[in-house]
């Protein structure tokens, strides 16, 4: 938070120092920020004279914010994805908000996760140890393509404990060459999700998603080769790359399951 006091104070530093009320005024702003009350810090800046285009940009990531954090602080942690998400795709965010939107997305997604697990370990009492029903029973029909993509984004994620080993005792040949495995799993699964989403989606819907997702998959390239260039050149350049779209490409498919199913 010590970054997002800082960049407040750079914004009122470029406008100038202002009275003497609007300096106590900012002074209350500060404070606020480094207690979380972003609340009280938006009606202050409300309050305050200062209205440069800086200031504005950083109070609506702000507010954008502070509807993640009540949704962390309420457990609800599907609104907690469909939230951060899209904040952390904005080119213009704090790189403090961003850094405290990935912690937040990583919780939500571990939540989420473990719910799923703990609801396939009860049920699995009923069937095989993957949860499958038994024998002559057939897949339950009130499952909801929702809950059959959570469950495979489990799946997924159980998978690649596989690779453990490697990340800790492998070469950086080895390393590479599984997080081109990971990204391939999630690729895969990407675009299982889209497929179905195309079948299950009204038009017009899937018209905008067809967008979106071209707009993305330029993102998600664009993202990883920013990402590599700070070692061109070098041995991990590759690794950078790849594992950048893996973990895009994850979060790609925890937000399409998210927002778009049901």
């Amino acid at each position: 938070m010590k970054k997002l006091v800082g960049m407040f104070t750079a914004c009122l530093l470029l406008a100038g120092c202002g009275t003497e009320s609007e300096e106590q005024l900012k002074d209350k702003v500060i404070v606020a920020l480094e207690d979380e009350e972003y609340e009280k810090a938006l009606t202050l800046i409300e309050e305050s004279s200062q209205t440069d285009e800086e200031t504005n940009v950083f109070s609506a990531q702000i507010q954008e914010f502070k509807e993640v954090k009540d949704a962390k602080s309420q457990g609800d942690w599907d609104r907690v994805l469909e939230k951060a998400h899209p904040l952390l795709e904005n080119p213009e965010l704090d790189i403090s908000l961003k850094e405290e939107l990935e912690n937040m997305i990583v919780e939500a997604e571990t939540e989420i996760n473990n719910s799923i697990r703990e609801s396939f370990e009860q049920n699995s009492a009923n069937g095989d140890e993957e949860g499958n029903p038994p024998p002559g029973v057939t897949e339950d029909p009130f499952v909801s393509m929702k809950e059959k993509y959570l469950a495979k984004l489990v799946d997924v994620e159980e998978s690649m404990k596989k690779f453990d080993e490697i990340f800790d005792q492998g070469t950086q040949m080895e390393i590479t060459a599984a997080q081109g495995e990971i990204f391939s799993e999630w690729d895969k699964l990407l675009n299982e999700i889209y497929a179905d989403l195309k079948k299950t989606l009204p038009p017009n819907n899937m018209g905008k998603l067809r967008e979106e997702q071209r707009d993305w998959l330029e993102y998600r390239d664009e993202k990883a080769t920013e990402d590599a260039l700070q070692y061109k050149g070098g041995s991990m350049e590759t690794l950078q790359y790849v594992s950048t779209q893996a973990q895009l490409t994850k979060e790609r498919c925890y937000e399409l399951v998210d927002l778009y199913m049901k």
